[in-house]
């Protein structure tokens, strides 16, 4: 009975995110795409683990007909240490609300909201998940 979250990164600090009860499916995750490239001038670059809805015909065919605004490359089976997105539950379940008692399925996700919203504000950190020795690569020339 709990909460998935969407997210995605930019090494730029941007940060979107979703929070979804149940399952998430394709037709789930292609509405998390939708969202993420409303408005966007720049083509965005998705790194993605291998949930199966990831892959699923439905995502292909969406990611097909929107390939000038978005692009998905699949990352390594069992690698979560590679995608800078992975950076952002670490944060919020290590860092923001794992360590504090939840009342009650509401109150995680108000707390979950707080934290995320608070994470997207703070550019720094986002830019930071891109700066693990197994993420520079997604950024390209980091100090």
């Amino acid at each position: 009975g709990g909460y998935n979250v969407l997210s995605v990164v930019t090494s730029q600090g941007e940060m979107g995110y979703s929070i979804r009860e149940g399952t998430i499916n394709g037709e789930g995750y292609i509405e998390f795409l939708k969202e993420i490239i409303m408005n966007r001038e720049r083509p965005i670059i998705l790194l993605v683990d291998h949930a199966t809805f990831h892959g699923s015909k439905r995502v292909r065919d969406f990611v097909h007909m929107h390939r000038n605004q978005l692009r998905i490359f699949f990352l390594p089976k069992r690698a979560p240490e590679f995608n800078p997105d992975e950076q952002v539950w670490n944060e919020i379940k290590n860092n923001r609300i794992g360590k504090q008692p939840v009342k009650n399925k509401v109150d995680l996700r108000e707390r979950l909201v707080s934290a995320l919203d608070s994470l997207k504000q703070n550019t720094k950190r986002v830019i930071s998940f891109f700066s693990t020795p197994d993420t520079r690569y997604a950024f390209g020339n980091v100090s």
